[in-house]
């Protein structure tokens, strides 16, 4: 039977609905959770799960708060919390319902000053919703949010975080992780890095907190140390700055417990997800995306003129029929990283530029063209002929936000605002160029899918935080896509659930991520593809085969005494980059190709051919598929130490590639389930001698039905190899060295 226990602060009036109570918590149940809040604090001391245990357990700390509050009091910031109020006060009108106010403001500003926390136990879900408003601010003005603050998670913080930083990485231990970098926190800002609104920590067991926010308003998710070292996780709410006297959340945080991982999580979320209206107006959903794009079977990532780029590709489809399309860098007239946006006119000329994209075109080779989103140099020209300023972000103190990337120049680039008609005119304009005067396939828009705040308040849009950002983003895409053609494609740097209906492609280059960020803890997971791979076309990858090349613009003293091949060495990365993008689901992409690696890298060229190719037969999974969990390989693959690279385009004359080892499985699987429930689960072997592996489990696990036959594809042959029956999946594989296939598990109903 579900309880709820009352505790009413001693002075307080009690509410007629309400019961005091003795202890030193106050119990709400509902469904198979539990919660346990503090009665002198309103802190979450625990959290439990029917099935999943103990999911948070804090018996000791005073110091944690639920929440605290970044305001602006007659021209200062200050910090308020819990501690600056006299009097609290816990209803509960249900047991699975309570109401915590804190009143009495110690401060001279607001003496009404008020907040009151709202908790409730969905008993079907057994998910628990928060909500916190803010009342009686008089002069004050609100900037932050911080709710709620989770504390007493020791028996989770040696496990596994998992956060959907764009496509989704994962930490194991991040307790040590934390502590090791000094103590400093992680956060991650949504919408933007942060592609979906939730992340989780497990062992096990898992904790769950989530939003459901359908209007995209800024926030950050951080885990963090406490004063007493213990790890906490909490939400920053960030608000436009407005002097009204009340503010409230205008969506509910989730805290929920689960036994699983960062896939069961997943699942939690996209019941929810998918039902919002980026989901439903997604562009691959609603079947908008060019034929092109979705008919492409390998990206080609080039930089520079058109003999660098275009000319490489009419090699390669010697040997690949499948479409090519290109996303081609450095095409422009200045440099790169510190140019922007002085693109036209192209640095090989306007009538040879024409001339090279009307002959790939003949040959099947689409090209996005690189338009950074956010950027205009300081230094240019331009900046200074526009007063560009006018139309850039500004800081609370009217600063810009600057940024050196280009480290041979240290020129900066400075972040434009989109709240600005200015600047999406401006961006619109430049698109419509080159959509129309030369007949490109679409516009690569660099850094799109990223937040920011703006506290210029001549800009026309709400200042600070709030949701101005993603509208007036999504606005941009509208005015770049009205100005083009129905074959215009728009891509997006990373990937994000409140850019589905404006971006037909999203570049999630963490597939590569060793390349970029080394070993830093940090693991690649598929979790936007998790939820929403069927509404969200990714591609993408760092995975080359050569040394990063050198833009022509850049200093030539600066410019690397080696580019080439990359050393054979680093090979089996290549093969790992690549076969994750396969078993993702994800249009594979090979960096900086030359014609010199048909013949000096045959083995890595013909293996990414293959597994393009056999992409290619199965869209019905790797295209428009559901993810699913993957089964269980048996017995466990064996794992390989493999020599990683990382190395970035601005490695200096005196700077060379960075290599470490990592041990990785020598098998990969994933999951995809058709829209007419047939499974499809691509493999990957990358080991150089032949295996065994075996797949055992349920049909119902994948809502199959009882009985069915199996198939084994490769490349061009599908091989019927047996029949299931009575629920039980099992198959026994033999895998040749770099074998690629779909095993086809097909219901007979």
């Amino acid at each position: 039977m579900a309880l709820c226990i009352v505790y009413i602060v001693p002075g307080m009036a009690q509410p007629q609905a309400a019961r005091s109570y003795t202890s030193e918590k106050v119990l709400l149940s509902g469904g198979d959770l539990h919660i346990e809040i503090d009665r002198h604090t309103g802190i979450l001391r625990a959290l439990r799960h029917k099935t999943a245990g103990t999911i948070i357990r804090d018996e000791v700390s005073r110091i944690n708060h639920l929440w605290t509050l970044s305001m602006i009091d007659q021209g200062q910031s200050v910090i308020v919390g819990p501690q600056d109020f006299v009097d609290f006060e816990i209803m509960c009108a249900a047991p699975n319902e309570a109401q915590l106010i804190w009143r009495s403001y110690k401060g001279e500003s607001a003496s009404a000053f008020t907040i009151a926390v709202h908790i409730r136990i969905d008993s079907l879900t057994s998910l628990s919703y928060w909500n916190i408003a803010v009342a009686g601010m008089s002069d004050m003005i609100l900037s932050r949010v911080s709710f709620p603050q989770v504390s007493g998670l020791d028996e989770l913080a040696d496990g596994t975080l998992a956060v959907p930083h764009w496509m989704g990485e994962l930490m194991r231990q991040p307790r040590q992780a934390l502590q090791s970098s000094g103590g400093h926190s992680f956060s991650w800002t949504y919408p933007g890095l942060l592609s979906m609104q939730f992340i989780t920590l497990y062992d096990k067991e898992g904790l769950y907190l989530a939003c459901t926010d359908t209007a995209m308003y800024a926030k950050q998710f951080a885990a963090r140390f406490d004063q007493d070292r213990g790890m906490v996780l909490d939400i920053e709410h960030i608000p436009s700055l407005s002097p009204s006297a009340t503010y409230k959340i205008p969506y509910s945080v989730v805290i929920g417990g689960y036994q699983g991982d960062w896939m069961t999580a997943a699942a939690l979320y996209k019941s929810w997800a998918v039902q919002q209206d980026w989901a439903q107006q997604s562009r691959l959903k609603n079947r908008l995306i060019p034929d092109w794009v979705l008919t492409t079977g390998l990206w080609i990532w080039n930089r520079g003129r058109s003999e660098e780029v275009l000319q490489p590709l009419y090699a390669l489809r010697q040997q690949f029929d499948e479409p090519i399309s290109v996303l081609w860098h450095w095409w422009h007239q200045g440099s790169y990283d510190d140019s922007f946006p002085e693109y036209l006119p192209p640095r090989e000329g306007t009538d040879s530029f024409r001339e090279h994209i009307t002959l790939a075109k003949k040959h099947g080779i689409h090209a996005l063209v690189y338009m950074n989103a956010l950027q205009w140099g300081d230094q240019t020209a331009s900046w200074k002929k526009q007063e560009a300023a006018r139309y850039a972000i500004k800081s609370p103190s009217g600063q810009l936000h600057t940024h050196v990337y280009n480290v041979f120049t240290n020129r900066s680039l400075t972040n434009m605002c989109v709240g600005t008609p200015f600047w999406r005119d401006w961006y619109a304009d430049l698109a419509d160029t080159l959509l129309r005067d030369f007949g490109l396939g679409g516009i690569y828009m660099d850094q799109a899918c990223i937040q920011r705040e703006c506290y210029d308040p001549t800009h026309g849009h709400p200042i600070g935080g709030g949701n101005f950002w993603a509208h007036a983003s999504r606005q941009m895409a509208r005015e770049v896509r009205e100005r083009g053609s129905i074959a215009t494609a728009l891509s997006g740097e990373g990937s994000c659930e409140a850019w589905l209906p404006s971006l037909d492609l999203f570049l999630s280059l963490q597939v590569s991520r060793e390349r970029y960020a080394g070993d830093d803890g940090w693991e690649p997971i598929p979790l936007f593809q998790s939820v929403y791979h069927e509404y969200a076309l990714s591609y993408g990858s760092y995975s080359s085969l050569m040394s990063p090349p050198y833009d022509e613009k850049w200093p030539q003293a600066n410019r690397p005494d080696t580019q080439g091949l990359l050393d054979s060495v680093y090979s089996q990365q290549f093969m790992i980059e690549q076969g994750r993008s396969f078993i993702w689901g994800m249009q594979p992409m090979l960096a900086n190709f030359t014609v010199d690696q048909l013949l000096q890298r045959p083995q890595e060229i013909n293996y990414l051919l293959r597994l393009a190719r056999l992409r290619k037969q199965y869209p019905q999974y790797l295209l428009y598929g559901a993810f699913c969990r993957p089964p269980v390989i048996l017995p466990a693959p064996l794992m390989q130490q493999v020599t990683l690279s990382k190395l970035s385009i601005y490695a200096g004359q005196n700077e060379h590639v960075r290599t470490f080892q990592k041990d990785m499985p020598t098998v990969l699987i994933g999951a995809w389930q058709s829209a007419d429930g047939q499974l499809g689960l691509p493999i990957v072997h990358l080991g150089s001698v032949k295996t065994q592996i075996r797949l055992d489990f349920k049909a119902q696990d994948y809502d199959l039905a009882d009985r069915g036959n199996l198939y084994r594809s490769i490349e061009n042959k599908k091989q019927f190899i047996g029949t299931y029956q009575n629920g039980k999946i099992y198959t026994v594989l033999e895998l040749e060295p770099r074998e690629a296939l779909v095993l086809e598990i097909e219901p007979i109903n």
